[in-house]
């Protein structure tokens, strides 16, 4: 990757060696290992290896994380973006540490993947890895490939949802989960 990340300064015209700029292809090949790509060697079932029994004789009330901050790459121009995180389910047999929830979204917004794949995979995977009755996700971002390549475009936001199980068949839920969102703004 950091010969990669050289080569396309050099094709771009920019100047390396004797700069400031002579440690940057090292630099951006750590960043984008650690931080941006990191979700293709995360696998999301192993967020979920420890769970925790739903207490008996307790109905199955959704949980609801809201505001879990995330950042990505755009897959068409490799620009950040960065935003919200709301999910929530109701619980099947097992419930999931909060932490590991969080860490869902980290493990699809760190692949290249458009912002509608990513809040599917969310809601898709804590169905299949937690047994959930059904899950809800909302992602609400600011597209750099967006706002930075058109000044006119800032404050743009991008929101997309996905519904799952219970989520999916009952409207009432899915406005329940939408007010929760507005609720504790």
């Amino acid at each position: 990757m950091r010969a990669a990340i050289r080569d396309f300064l050099r094709a771009a015209g920019v100047q390396i060696s004797g700069t400031e700029l002579e440690k940057t292809p090292s630099r951006v090949a750590v960043a984008w290992a650690e931080s941006f790509l990191d979700g293709y060697r995360a696998d999301p079932a192993s967020l979920f290896e420890e769970t925790y029994p739903v207490p008996a004789g307790r109905p199955k009330s959704a949980v609801l994380l809201k505001s879990i901050p995330f950042h990505g790459l755009c897959p068409h121009h490799l620009l950040p973006f960065y935003g919200r995180a709301h999910l929530a389910y109701i619980p099947g047999r097992k419930i999931a540490s909060l932490s590991s929830l969080t860490r869902l979204v980290d493990v699809f917004a760190h692949r290249l993947e458009i912002q509608e794949t990513i809040t599917r995979q969310v809601a898709e995977a804590l169905t299949k890895h937690l047994g959930v009755d059904g899950a809800a996700v909302a992602l609400e971002t600011d597209q750099l490939c967006v706002t930075m390549r058109r000044p006119d475009r800032r404050g743009t936001r991008t929101v997309t949802q996905h519904f799952t199980g219970a989520y999916a068949r009952k409207s009432e839920l899915r406005l329940e989960f939408l007010k929760s969102l507005e609720k504790f703004e």
